[in-house]
């Protein structure tokens, strides 16, 4: 009864703001938190319950706000409260109530670089609260009902960020950006802070790539070059973006190399993709050979199954259909 009574309060003092004014609703959002029992958590949660199936406080708390806080109270309030966990709780609460004016808060504060901690349940870590607004929006765009112009408006703004690389929504972005000359620029830019932006580049199929991904490849084939891990991903995204017949010899002895490693699974998808994307019989029998290797020593065998099954997805060629048969994920043991 106590918490029904606190968010009961809360309400309150939200749709008191909306009743005074701009101004008032400025004060209003500036004294909630003194106003009301309830505390700020300090990490902003993705997931909806515990582990006992228990609805979070601070999901409750957004569900109140989109039942009965206005449009402009939940602008304000994301905007403008105090504290940035409770932003992100007033901006999911926007989202579902009015997408549209959610992705227009979202391009207006595109470089807010405040940290925020991020908890799915099990660990939390630290994020740009931007970065989390943008994800927010875009892996959930069709459940939140975002419209494929916004969705591309804010794809847009993401890219042409002045912290575009501190965004993980950025490496995704790279993975399905088509090859507009009016990005080529920019994404030249991208690549000197962040590697990934290569991924795109391939895409235009230009000298300047095939040139850099032939460089980066030459490095990785030496044993002593595995410095190199922060981009050994982006490199094999690339090649899957863009399997060039140039530098085919140089992805084999790479490929073989990475996955003969002990960390081999860290890289297994982006490997797998990038050999699938060639689509020929030698790329078969590899992954053939380190999978069956794997399901008889390697304690992290599930996770290269879900590696597998995610780099067919990407790649469904009919060759390696029996790879997915002869490793099925469903009758894996999960860890």
């Amino acid at each position: 009864m106590k918490q029904l009574g606190l968010v009961i309060l809360s309400v309150l003092l939200l749709l008191s703001c909306g009743n005074n004014g701009k101004g008032k609703v400025e004060t209003s959002i500036g004294s909630l938190k003194k106003k009301t029992m309830i505390r700020a958590e300090e990490s902003f949660s993705t997931t909806r319950t515990n582990l006992k199936g228990e609805v979070l406080p601070q999901w409750k708390k957004s569900d109140s706000l989109y039942i009965h806080a206005s449009i402009q109270e939940l602008v304000q309030l994301a905007s403008k409260h105090n504290n940035k966990i409770e932003r992100l709780v007033a901006f999911r609460a926007l989202l579902r109530k009015e997408p549209h004016e959610a992705v227009n808060l979202a391009i207006s504060e595109i470089e807010d670089t405040t940290i925020v901690s991020v908890s799915d349940g099990m660990c939390a870590e630290k994020n740009v609260l931007s970065n989390v607004r943008i994800g927010m929006i875009q892996y959930k765009r069709t459940k939140n009902n975002v419209s494929v112009v916004d969705s591309i408006r804010l794809d847009s703004a993401v890219l042409f960020s002045a912290n575009s690389a501190k965004f993980y929504y950025s490496k995704d972005l790279y993975h399905r950006l088509p090859a507009k000359p009016e990005y080529e620029q920019r994404l030249r830019q991208l690549y000197k802070q962040d590697c990934c932006a290569l991924i795109a580049l391939a895409r235009f199929h230009k000298k300047e790539e095939k040139r850099e991904i032939s460089r980066l490849l030459s490095q990785l084939e030496y044993k002593d070059s595995w410095s190199y891990h922060d981009t050994i991903r982006a490199i094999m995204d690339a090649v899957a973006v863009w399997p060039s017949p140039s530098y085919k010899q140089q992805v084999r002895q790479v490929c073989r190399n990475i996955l003969s490693k002990k960390d081999a699974y860290c890289y297994s998808e982006s490997t797998f993709g990038a050999l699938m994307a060639y689509n020929d019989r030698w790329g078969y029998n590899l992954i053939d050979k380190m999978m069956l290797k794997a399901k008889q020593k390697d304690s992290d065998y599930y996770l290269w199954l879900c590696d597998l099954h995610e780099a067919y997805n990407n790649h469904p060629y009919p060759r390696f259909k029996p790879l997915i048969k002869k490793y099925p994920l469903k009758q894996s043991i999960r860890r």
